[in-house]
Formats: structure tokens, sequence, C-alpha cells
């Protein structure tokens, strides 16, 4: 995600590296009927002088390590910059976690749950590199967002499908006629597979390109429509909201992006790093439409989750996390919100359905555990979550020592529960 953090990869951004790796094709999983037992975090060395790994932090209520990292998974590589894992564990225990940094992507097997293995990486996948976000499709592929091709990470990226394993299934150009492919950064997407469409955003983790999102057909990968996503007139932003203002006051278009699909199957929801919310609609119309429904607080926006008509947001330069009723998408209701103190701005979110629990980490050295009541929309933070002798709540990851060794402190990036089972 582009997000706070954002900035700060750019200045350790490396090459490539390659590296391939083996699973097996899976169809999608059901919904796990348990809560999570762990949670996953992809870590990356702070200092960049040892190696980046996956943690493992016990969130069983009621264990004795309860709130602690019980091991830790190095992949043999430093400075990858760790940033987005999928959203979810998928049914075959393969966890795909993304090193920006290096344009490099690795793969767990997550079936042992408390004790995690690195299976392989890889970089390029046909023509395309430097992934970012992935979907898993019906069927068990994924379908990823790069954003450039060649080695080199140059503009225009594309989508690509791919198996399990890492190896490409099929690719298409984000190259858009009309458009500069200096914009044409696929940064995150959502599949409609009722409506046989895909939404992008084009977001550039690099450099200041990004207000525009892509529709596709899914089926073949077709690329139907480029669409700059609206400005914001005077009246319609932050002065309202009573955020200071600045570089990006009043263009919440700007740098679009995580979509998510809602329950109809044929609306998405986005939320821009500049903290405009969009409503996208009528997607398989010749006509799609791209509305402007509010902003939010602060300049700075990041990692959403949708829960039935529940619509999550992390707010940064408010120390909060924000549900709203979008029942009705166009005038979204707020629901709660979990605040937390000044040092803390969240960027990421994922969502453990059972137990009705959001992990937040701030992209740095922070990480909180926080409730919602799925029927209300409630939010709380978990106070029982924290390092042992701690005041505050939340885990720390700038510590000296690790279950690897004492390497120091770390960056916690994307996160998610084990599959309950």
């Amino acid at each position: 995600m582009l997000e706070t953090s954002r900035w700060v990869l750019l200045a350790v951004f490396a090459g490539t590296m390659a590296l391939v790796a083996l699973s097996d094709a899976v169809q999608p999983r059901p919904q796990p009927a348990r809560p999570a037992s762990f949670l996953y975090v992809w870590t990356g060395d702070a200092d960049t002088t040892s190696s980046d790994f996956l943690a493992v932090i016990d969130v069983r209520r009621g264990s004795a390590t309860y709130a602690q990292v019980i091991s830790t998974v190095p992949v043999g590589a430093k400075g990858t910059g760790p940033h987005h894992t999928e959203h979810q564990v998928e049914r075959d225990g393969i966890l795909f976690a993304n090193g920006f940094g290096a344009g490099r992507t690795f793969r767990f097997d997550v079936n042992q749950a408390a004790n995690p293995k690195l299976l392989g990486s890889f970089t390029t996948v046909g023509e395309y590199s430097f992934p970012h976000s992935f979907v898993q499709l019906t069927g068990g592929h994924l379908l990823g967002t790069f954003q450039g091709h060649g080695t080199n990470n140059t503009p225009p990226g594309g989508l690509v499908e791919l198996d399990r394993q890492g190896r490409l299934v099929r690719e298409t150009s984000a190259r858009s006629t009309g458009f500069d492919t200096l914009d044409m950064r696929p940064y995150s997407l959502a599949v409609l597979p009722a409506i046989d469409r895909v939404v992008s955003t084009s977001t550039d983790m690099l450099a200041d390109h990004g207000a525009h999102l892509q529709v596709w057909r899914l089926s073949d990968l077709a690329l139907l429509h480029t669409i700059p996503l609206p400005k914001t007139a005077g009246g319609d932003g932050h002065q309202h909201e009573g955020a200071p203002t600045g570089k990006y006051n009043e263009q919440h278009h700007l740098f679009p992006g995580e979509p998510r699909p809602l329950a109809d199957g044929k609306t998405v929801l986005l939320a821009t790093f500049t903290c405009g919310f969009y409503r996208v609609s009528a997607l398989d119309s010749p006509q799609p439409r791209v509305e402007f429904v509010k902003a939010f607080g602060g300049l700075d926006c990041a990692v959403p989750v949708l829960v039935g008509n529940t619509w999550v947001q992390t707010i940064p330069d408010e120390h909060a996390v924000v549900s709203l009723d979008v029942s009705d998408a166009m005038h979204p209701r707020e629901l709660s919100r979990a605040n937390f103190d000044s040092t803390f701005k969240p960027h990421w979110m994922a969502l453990d359905a059972p137990s009705g629990r959001l992990v937040v980490n701030d992209g740095e050295s922070q990480l909180q555990l926080v409730t919602m009541n799925a029927a209300t929309g409630a939010l709380a933070i978990d106070s029982t979550f924290r390092d042992r002798g701690a005041r505050q709540p939340g885990v720390r990851f700038d510590r000296a020592t690790w279950p690897h060794g004492a390497t120091g402190p770390a960056k916690a990036h994307g996160s998610v529960f084990s599959w309950g089972r």
C-alpha cells in the first residue's frame, strides 16, 4: 500500500533476485470454522543488516504464550522491503508475502501453523515484475497486480494470473491508449466473478503517480476501461473534516489504494491514500461510474477491511480505526471508532472472521488487536494483547532478540491470521 511508510520504502528499494518454489494447485477454501490460533507477521529487519522474516504470534486467548512471538522464519535475504501479504490464508496453507523493495515474493507453508516453512520465492512472472497484491480466483489460481515489466520495473505494469507455485498462467498489460504509461502501475484489485469483471487501482509505489482505476474482463483479462478518479471540489475535502491542510488537501483522487467488492457482487468501494472514499458501479455497462462519496480525516489513509456492509478504515493522522455502515454506499454512517494513543498510526489491517478480531499495525514497530461486533460495527482495542510487563496494549517489534537470534529491531507490515481448523 502507499502509506506513511511508503515514503520510507522509497529509500531502501533494491534490485530483483530470483528463486523457484513448489506447491500444489488448490480449490478455494471455505470460511474457517474456528477462531485463528496464530498471527503471521511479514517483518523487515530495521537496519537491513540481517534477514527479513515471518514472525508467528500466539493469539489463542487463555494461552500461556498469548501475545508472544513464538517462532520466526528468516528468508535468507536482507532489505527486501517486506510489504503486503495475502489478506487471508487459503485452504492449501500457502501464504504469499511480497518483498516489494526487491521485487520478490516469498511463499510460506503454514500448514504446521506454529512452525511455518519457507518454500521459496519468485521475482518476474512472464514479462512482468514487482508484484504487489494477490487475490485468489475460483479455480485456486491467483490474480496479481505487477507494477512494471522487465527486471528494471519499467511501466506500464499489468495483471498476471499465476498458479500456487508462482508460475505463469496468463498475463496482460495495463497500457491504455491516451494515458501516460507512467500512470499505469497496477496496485491492488477486486475480482467480481458474477459479472466477469476485475477492478484494479493504479498507484506507483516508487513515485507520486496514480489517480486511475482500470476495469478488465475476468474471462480473458481484456482491458475495457481506464478511468481517472474524479477530483473533489472545494468544500468536499478535509476542510470540513477538521484535519490539517497540506500538499494533497482537496486532492482525494490521488493514489487509489485497496478496492473491495460489496456483497451484491457488482459494486466496488475504494479508499485513496489521500483519504478519498469512492463508489464504482455499473461495471458491466459500457460506461462504469466512479463517484466521490466523502473524505476521511487526515492527509494519509491506509488499508481497509470490508465485513458485510461494514467498512473499516485506518486513519493514521487521527490515530484511529473507524467503522462505517455502507449499506447505503453513497451515504455512509459512522458506527464506531477505536482510538489509539499518539504514538500509533494504524496502517495495515486484516480480519479473523470467526472471532471478529482485526490485526492492526503501523507498518513500523507496533501491532494491536481490535475486536469488532459484526452486528453493530462496535470496535474495541484488545487490552489483554500486550507484551509481558507492558503498561500499554500491543506487541512491539523494536526489540533486541527474536527466536532466530539477536538481530535487533524490526518493522512489521503485512499481517494475517492463521486459518482456524
